[in-house]
């Protein structure tokens, strides 16, 4: 290994990602439906032509904007992605990582003291705007993971889902919509599922999926679920609060059931994978005993709480744990 090599690519690891977020909160990309030269992208924006111009070329380089002669444009397969009316706009997930990184400059303080440096609320400000843009991320940001944890786990046997901290039911609705004998409950805070009834109407799922307010570390979950899901909610938890979740996940199961913990997550020793390792730090700096708890640790919940045939596996989508299990007949 070349180690001189490895750290200039450390120290500069951050710029990319810096420029991309900088192009989506200006509005760039929007600009770049048809090809345009750099001035008059800056005129359109108000912006400065010549820096524009060099984060223009900068976006050239990463492989997201095409440049012919002077003119620049977004190319077809990043417009799903990054135009609003892409059907998947990732550009609130943008602006919730750009506000993240105000989190990270701080990471030297966290590790001093260990107490976070933030949380959610206080990144999105009591903002409603803000707040929906960021249940908006998590659906988006979702999408994938759904219909790759549906092609894994055998999912059209469910008739009956409790979908615990649901944020704005994704889970539920892309497994309803492909499982028409399927209905699902949404359990979340009122104000997240006011969010979840618009994306229950969208979907026009209003028959089959419905929606449970509540605090699901206190109130009851119900009974009589043959599949309950835990998506992107034991990391927010030091590891005695997750694993009562789960034993309260397993309580709400029916006989025979399956349990699906979607997260982050890391092996033994919590090097690895890298991302989730990473990601103990990010929600270290936003949460008190947040973890990407490691995946041994969580299947010890599962057993200790009575499940049996477990299973684990890693998905190409954020984030990529998933661990399953039945609870007896």
């Amino acid at each position: 290994m070349d180690i001189e090599k490895k750290i200039a690519e450390l120290l500069s690891g951050f710029q990319p990602a810096t420029a991309f977020m900088a192009a989506c909160e200006l509005g760039l990309f929007e600009e770049l439906k048809q090809p345009a030269r750099a001035e008059k992208v800056a005129q359109r924006l108000g912006l400065d032509p010549r820096a524009t111009l060099r984060l223009l070329n900068a976006l050239v380089g990463m492989a997201i904007v095409v440049k012919e002669g002077e003119h620049f444009y977004l190319p077809e397969g990043w417009r799903k992605f990054l135009l609003k009316e892409g059907e998947r706009y990732l550009g609130q997930w943008v602006a919730l990582m750009s506000d993240l990184q105000k989190a990270w400059v701080q990471l030297p303080e966290f590790v001093r003291n260990g107490r976070n440096i933030t949380s959610i609320m206080d990144m999105l400000g009591g903002d409603p705007a803000r707040m929906r843009g960021f249940i908006d991320a998590m659906h988006d940001k979702a999408l994938k993971a759904t219909a790759m944890i549906a092609r894994e786990i055998p999912l059209g046997e469910a008739r009956q889902m409790l979908d615990v901290g649901g944020g704005p039911g994704t889970y539920a609705l892309e497994w309803a919509s492909a499982h028409p004998r399927l209905k699902a409950t949404v359990f979340d805070i009122p104000p997240v599922l006011e969010v979840a009834k618009e994306y229950i109407r969208r979907y026009q799922l209003e028959n089959r999926v419905t929606t449970q307010a509540g605090d699901f570390n206190r109130d009851a979950l119900g009974t009589g679920y043959d599949l309950v899901l835990l998506a992107n909610v034991l990391h927010m938890y030091n590891a005695e609060t997750a694993e009562g979740l789960v034993k309260r996940a397993v309580t709400a199961l029916a006989p025979g059931g399956r349990l699906i913990v979607h997260g982050f997550t890391t092996d033994e020793g919590g090097t690895s994978p890298l991302e989730d390792a990473m990601f103990s730090i990010n929600i270290g700096l936003l949460t008190e005993g947040g973890n990407a708890h490691p995946l041994p640790e969580m299947t010890r919940w599962v057993t200790g709480a009575g499940l049996t045939e477990t299973r684990s596996f890693r998905i190409d989508g954020i984030p990529t744990g998933v661990l399953t299990a039945k609870k007896a007949v």
